[in-house]
């Protein structure tokens, strides 16, 4: 009976945080992987990355503010999200120039903001790099919300949204609303993003959402089934790393990246095994 109780007691799913952290990556896992397909698709990598260093700022005004960084992050991250996406559509320059603008731009902000604050800020490297610990119980209520409403939307705009990403001049010849559509793509980007900066962190979040997109299309024979198996490597990456983090005491960012760049290996390996076979 001891024996079976010092288990149940040392199993990470005993421990409230534990639960709150897996059921976060979980769901930060999916919406990331599956918002990931469109960014792979219409070759935003460099921006879903733009967007989590961005967030840094985000983070940074939440303690100079003494509010929640959680919060303030959300809204800096979608802020600066749409301030890329308006300089794009309207100047004449490209994505990766305006990115070049904001993303040093934002991170300056964040440094100096940082640097203003007094006192010791350890939640700090939580937001860098991610932590178990660091998952609240009205992070997750935030994260399951958010979720839902992304749900929603995709619904109903699912298959305007394809045909954006696959051709957006046809897209436009058809009468859609690209405009609106990329508006509110943009700003749940960035939710996500800084949902996903609990358990992966600013630095590694991108990699949370390019990764398994990309994993796969290597092995993807139509559509469905990238989003499909994007879906499953985003949480299974998620639930395997946080795993990992609280059994080797490491951050939990790191571990689901490379859970992540194994995925990758194994998808690349399978595409090298089929086209043998033809």
């Amino acid at each position: 009976m001891d024996h079976a109780n010092f288990l149940w007691r040392t199993a990470m799913l005993s421990y409230p945080f534990m639960v709150r952290a897996i059921l976060a990556g979980i769901i930060t896992g999916a919406l990331a992987a599956f918002i990931g397909v469109f960014v792979v698709l219409r070759k935003m990598s460099f921006y879903a990355n733009a967007i989590a260093h961005a967030s840094l700022s985000g983070v940074a005004l939440g303690f100079f503010l003494s509010v929640d960084p959680f919060l303030s992050a959300m809204a800096v991250g979608s802020l600066v999200s749409l301030g890329i996406g308006y300089l794009f559509h309207k100047t004449s320059l490209f994505m990766d120039t305006v990115i070049g603008i904001f993303l040093p731009v934002s991170m300056a902000v964040g440094i100096i903001l940082f640097g203003l604050t007094k006192g010791y800020k350890p939640e700090l490297i939580s937001y860098l790099f991610g932590s178990i610990l660091s998952v609240s119980k009205s992070n997750l209520i935030l994260s399951t919300v958010i979720g839902f409403i992304f749900i929603v939307f995709i619904v109903f705009v699912f298959k305007d949204l394809t045909m954006i990403s696959f051709d957006v001049e046809c897209a436009k010849a058809r009468g859609i609303n690209v405009t609106l559509i990329d508006a509110f793509f943009l700003i749940f980007l960035s939710l996500i993003v800084v949902i996903g900066t609990k358990t992966v962190g600013i630095v590694l979040i991108s990699a949370l959402i390019v990764i398994p997109a990309a994993s796969a299309r290597l092995i993807s024979r139509s559509f469905k089934e990238m989003i499909i198996y994007s879906v499953v490597f985003g949480v299974l990456s998620s639930f395997l790393g946080l795993a990992a983090s609280y059994y080797t005491n490491l951050p939990s960012g790191a571990t689901i990246v490379i859970i992540l760049s194994l995925i990758f290996i194994l998808s690349l390996l399978k595409q090298r095994m089929s086209y043998e076979k033809v």
